[in-house]
């Protein structure tokens, strides 16, 4: 026997559309499988593009320099440049060559002399014993030329053709000096002697020391000042005599 059924009646549409959105018609849920979560690769990749592009502009920024010529970074920290430019002078104070010395090694007069530490200023003053390879490029020259006041001449006992010689009165400055001027005086009585252009005193050919022109004096002892050119004036003649140039070859030691 069979038992009737009565007719469904038709679902609302209402009804249709919950179960196209995965209700059923009772209104019950359809459980589904929750889809697998991927790791958003592209997201990351494209900020971390961002953050290295930007990342890149503030370093090009901060290395910039500013109006001062300074960089960014140097004036957002003055102490931190200040600490790095001390670092630098210390390591320039450690790192720099010895100061210039004070005075110069030289000999007394020939190669094989005593040796002394002396400075530029003495080894370079005419009359100076000083040796020193190539003495004219340190001092700048040749010695120059000095001028000696003869304020006297006192006779000695001698002949015309002794050697002339000069003692200092000491009075003048700079380069001028005042002297007397001696002929065939003791030696120990004389600064400097007379000599001729060749080095030598006056000779028994009267040979004269003495000069209407600067002569050109030739050292008796090379790359020293022993020996100089000077001028001699008469100032207590009242201009009866001329002046005459001389080279003067210091008396300094043995």
């Amino acid at each position: 026997m069979s038992t009737s059924q009565s007719p469904k009646r038709p679902p609302r549409p209402d009804e249709v559309l919950a179960f196209h959105n995965g209700d059923t018609l009772e209104n019950i849920p359809v459980i589904r499988d929750a889809p697998l979560q991927r790791f958003p690769w592209k997201a990351a990749m494209a900020g971390g593009t961002v953050a290295i592009v930007v990342g890149a502009c503030m370093a090009l920024l901060l290395r910039q320099p500013a109006g001062n010529g300074h960089s960014a970074g140097a004036q957002a920290h003055p102490s931190a440049t200040r600490s790095a430019a001390g670092a630098g002078r210390a390591r320039t104070a450690v790192s720099s060559p010895p100061a210039t010395p004070s005075c110069l090694h030289v000999t007394f007069k020939s190669p094989g002399g005593p040796a002394f530490c002396k400075p530029r200023a003495e080894i370079c003053t005419p009359g100076a014993p000083w040796l020193v390879d190539d003495i004219e490029a340190l001092c700048g020259g040749p010695a120059p030329l000095q001028v000696v006041h003869v304020i006297s001449e006192p006779a000695t006992v001698g002949d015309p053709g002794s050697a002339y010689c000069v003692a200092w009165t000491g009075s003048g400055s700079g380069d001028e000096k005042n002297a007397v001027l001696l002929m065939n005086a003791p030696g120990y009585q004389c600064a400097a002697s007379l000599v001729g252009t060749d080095g030598l005193g006056v000779r028994s050919d009267g040979q004269s020391v003495f000069y209407d022109s600067l002569p050109y004096c030739v050292p008796a002892y090379p790359n020293t000042r022993v020996t100089y050119p000077a001028v001699l004036d008469f100032p207590n003649d009242g201009g009866a005599r001329p002046p005459v140039y001389v080279c003067l070859l210091t008396h300094t030691g043995a």
